[in-house]
């Protein structure tokens, strides 16, 4: 009888056996599209026998566990490349739009590039005639719509960047949300596993689901960790998870009251923003850095615009004969201290020399040796002095009160100045055409004519502004306070002449080269720059005593000054370039980062893809697989039922002959 209860045993340990594999076979199958589930098999051992002769038959079978199909190392994988895609597919999306502002068909129709072009247009209809009140209203509008679009430019990347840091915030959000999930589940896994024991696969399943979600979050560190549990670090080492415990990023306001948001980690309020990457949140950050950059180019543009057509303007005669009064107005840089700072003082910029400043922005700091500027975008580092007065990439920076060492400061040069510039000149009469003197040889008579009777050869020519600075030696200086009047260019003797005021008193007097002639120069009043001088050529040649020139103030027909200004469209006034130049510079490195992020995604997107297709490879659901083993299974479990039948038969057999 043992021999029969031994065969029934056998029997119905393949029975169950195979009922597990069904079961398990139909489990499978139900989560063929389940995200993130591990196909499971069974693993199935022979029973023993109970001892005795070798050859002894077996107790059967017994499945020993359900094991679901699953490789760490593809998994990291995958972890990784979910990171590196979402973060690309985040870069392409908005360095497209981004793209989308700055539009180059066309040689950039309705972008910034066509609306400069179309103002310094506007100027040189201004010079054809300077007379005419219809070109001067259309320059007064080229100018208002060129300023609206840097306003329009300005104000829509601000709100990118406004959008942007409200995703960030989002992302750390939904960081935040996924790590507290996956420490509860360790927590769970932990519970479960011990000696004999171990989590269920449904439970690992879930977990490893959520760990793929916080990848395409941020970019991941896993590691394994005691009884089961997994360990989650920011590619930079700040624990996440750590066993059942998770730890937590925060969006707070910059340490400078800017505006900006940081990120950072909430044990030790320690900023992570420069060393997150991967995943939404990586590309977010990546993508504002961007963002920042191009809107210190558009300003950039905005300031260098501003600054040489008032220069221009504060040189030339209006209408009235007045000298020009400011075209543009334009917010100059901004400077935030430190919410850390410990001492009371204050530093103050301005962009004295646009051509020789690069946008971007810096970071300040007061060393034991004086102050430092840290280039934000690219890490360089300079030294500056100790102040009070600094010279920075084309900018000076005032130091007033008393700043501490480990004291910082925020420099936005022009961040702010796209959304302010405004068009500050109405009046179209207000427009500086004409030059500030023309010259004509001859004497005033006391009807205001000028009759010319010079006996010599020489000839007198007025040129353009210039500084004082760079004057030759010998030039005769007008002081600023007889510009505007009537001045007469007298000569002497053949190597002498005076320089008269209107009234006939002698205001200066030079000495004359028949080799190599003379200079004069007229100092500005305000609002000129400072040491801005108008500028006068006598020619080398025979100089009679009597000869004399008349330097009298541009009339309304003079357009020397606007064919200067004109002429800015070709000058080199931004960082060594001109302004068309910057703005193409800026298209297409926009452009060609656009391009990069295309490449990049793409790229991204077929490691992820490749990962994933060995990763189904190895845990997916096969479902032709699935139908072997359930074949199999049922047929095993039909031989099972089958044996016990048999025995069943044997037993009653025996149970007649007795």
């Amino acid at each position: 009888m043992s021999g029969l209860s031994q065969l029934v045993n056998i029997g119905l340990s393949g029975l169950l056996a195979a009922q597990e594999g069904i079961q398990t076979v139909s489990n499978n199958t139900a989560n063929v599209n389940t995200p993130g589930y591990n196909v499971e098999s069974i693993n199935q051992v022979e029973l023993p026998g109970s001892g005795g002769p070798p050859g002894t038959v077996g107790a059967g079978t017994d499945v020993t566990s359900i094991q679901r199909a699953f490789d760490q190392f593809v998994y990291q994988e995958v972890i990784g490349a979910s990171a590196a895609n979402q973060a690309a597919q985040i870069m392409q999306t908005n360095t497209t739009n981004l793209a989308s502002i700055f539009p180059v068909a066309s040689g950039g129709a309705g972008g910034l590039g066509a609306a400069i072009t179309s103002f310094f247009s506007a100027a040189s209809q201004v010079a054809q005639d300077p007379t005419s009140a219809p070109n001067r209203a259309a320059f007064l509008s080229n100018a208002q719509s060129l300023a609206s679009l840097f306003q329009s430019t300005g104000s829509e990347l601000a709100t990118n960047l406004t959008t942007d840091n409200s995703q960030i915030a989002g992302a750390v959000q939904q960081v935040n949300a996924l790590t507290q999930q996956i420490a509860a589940l360790n927590a769970q896994v932990m519970n479960q596993t011990g000696a004999s024991t171990a989590a269920s696969n449904s439970l690992l399943d879930q977990r490893d689901s959520l760990v793929q979600q916080l990848a395409q979050q941020l970019g991941l560190v896993s590691i394994a960790g005691t009884n089961g549990a997994v360990d989650l670090y920011t590619s930079s080492g700040a624990a996440l998870v750590n066993g059942a415990s998770s730890f937590s990023l925060a969006v707070t306001s910059g340490g400078y009251g800017d505006g900006t948001s940081d990120v950072t980690y909430g044990p030790t309020g320690q900023d992570l923003t420069n060393s997150l990457s991967g995943g939404n949140l990586g590309g977010l950050l990546a993508f504002r850095t961007e963002l920042v950059s191009a809107q210190d180019n558009v300003g950039g543009l905005a300031v260098a615009l501003a600054s040489a057509v008032n220069s221009q303007q504060s040189l030339g005669l209006d209408l009235k004969g007045n000298l020009g009064q400011p075209l543009f107005s334009v917010a100059g840089p901004t400077v935030y201290p430190a919410a850390a700072n410990t001492g009371s003082g204050t530093l103050s910029a301005a962009i004295t020399d646009p051509n020789s400043f690069v946008p971007g922005d810096f970071i300040l700091t007061k060393t034991a040796s004086g102050f430092t500027a840290t280039n934000i975008a690219t890490g360089q580092v300079t030294t500056l002095g100790n102040g009070p007065t600094l010279s920075l990439d084309g900018m000076t920076v005032t130091v007033s009160g008393a700043v501490q060492t480990g004291d910082s400061f925020k420099l936005e040069p022009t961040v702010a100045a796209p959304q302010s510039l405004t068009v500050a000149l109405t009046d179209p009469s207000g427009i500086a055409a004409a030059s500030p003197y023309v010259v004509t040889a001859g004497a005033l008579t006391s009807g205001g004519a000028i009759t010319d009777k010079n006996v010599g050869n020489v000839q007198a020519t007025a040129g353009g502004p210039a500084a004082s600075g760079g004057l030759p030696a010998g030039t005769v200086i007008v002081p600023a306070g007889n510009f505007g009047q009537n001045l007469t260019i007298a000569f002497t003797s053949a190597t002498s002449f005076n320089v008269l005021s209107s009234s006939g008193t002698v205001i200066a007097s030079g000495s004359f080269s028949a080799s190599s002639g003379a200079e004069i120069a007229i100092a500005y009043p305000a609002p000129a720059p400072a040491g801005e001088v108008a500028t006068f050529a006598l020619s080398p040649g025979t100089a009679v005593k009597g000869d004399s020139f008349v330097v009298s103030p541009g009339g309304v027909g003079s357009n020397g000054n606007m064919t200067a200004m004109a002429g800015l469209a070709t000058q080199t006034l931004l960082a060594g370039q001109t302004l068309g130049s910057a703005y193409a510079t800026l298209v297409t490195t926009l452009g060609s980062r656009g391009q990069e992020a295309q490449v990049a995604a793409q790229a991204a997107q077929a490691v992820l893809t490749r990962a994933q297709t060995t990763q189904q490879s190895i845990s997916g659901v096969n479902l032709d697989q699935q139908a072997a083993d359930l074949v199999s299974y049922q047929q095993a479990y039909q031989a099972a039922a089958q044996v016990i039948a048999a025995a069943q038969t044997l037993f009653n057999s025996l149970l007649q002959a007795i």
